[in-house]
């Protein structure tokens, strides 16, 4: 088991959740892509091996429904707190229900927390350094701070440059380069404001920190050509 680390640094787990929502994505086995092996492991693995570098166990929420990700969860050492209501899912990308669910829970247990980590289970190259050095960005009036690409073709919904407050803006077309960088959110990670979810949806978020990761940190698994690349690099191929 990897132990967490003790650097001075450390986002403290004392006012720190860290959830990782892992639901409803399935490749054509009907086997959920958190649970394809990677490295000789499940990718929800790699994302809990990650989660304990930044929190204890106690503070690591697995937010899922599927059963057989619970049990794979709880086989790896970590309590998996509830199994999710079926219907508060949509997908991967749409969580804030996912959210307000898993602070809701806990808070009935009177353990409120400040700060959450959104950790992606299909993000394996994104690593406790990323999400401890994007912490240092959020300052008292950002809202979040979320892992980004550099924009290196024109796919998404959107797509995100800065303004002159140093906060991400949404395009919903490449907007002209004027010499700025274009960004796509890469979905590996997000630190947010406890109390920023509370009043409202991300979407509604407007004081959003960009934290840059290269394409390897960014890969997102989707599907299995995503996973033999992960292998690949694994490999050092």
């Amino acid at each position: 088991m990897i132990q967490r680390n003790q650097g001075t640094n450390l986002i403290t787990s004392q006012n720190t959740l860290v959830i990782i929502p892992a639901n409803g994505n399935y490749n054509d086995d009907s086997v959920p892509v958190s649970l394809l092996p990677l490295g000789g492991k499940p990718l929800i693995c790699h994302a809990i091996d990650t989660a304990r570098q930044l929190a204890e166990n106690i503070e690591i929420c697995i937010s899922s429904s599927d059963i057989n990700v619970i049990k794979t969860v709880n086989n790896y050492g970590l309590r998996v707190p509830f199994k999710l209501p079926q219907e508060l899912y949509t997908n991967m990308f749409d969580v804030d229900e996912i959210i307000l669910h898993a602070i809701d829970h806990y808070a009935r247990k009177e353990l409120n927390f400040d700060t959450l980590v959104l950790l992606s289970p299909y993000s394996p190259f994104c690593q406790s350094n990323h999400i401890l050095d994007a912490a240092v960005f959020l300052e008292a009036d950002i809202e979040m701070v979320a892992g980004v690409k550099v924009l290196t073709q024109a796919t998404g919904q959107y797509y995100l440059t800065e303004n002159q407050e140093g906060y991400l803006q949404k395009h919903t077309d490449v907007p002209e380069s004027n010499g700025e960088k274009v960004y796509n959110y890469n979905n590996a990670f997000a630190i947010l404001k406890t109390s920023a979810i509370r009043q409202y949806p991300r979407s509604f978020f407007r004081r959003i920190s960009k934290y840059v990761m290269d394409n390897t940190a960014s890969i997102f698994v989707e599907n299995m050509d995503d996973l033999m690349r992960c292998e690949q690099i694994l490999r050092g191929d």
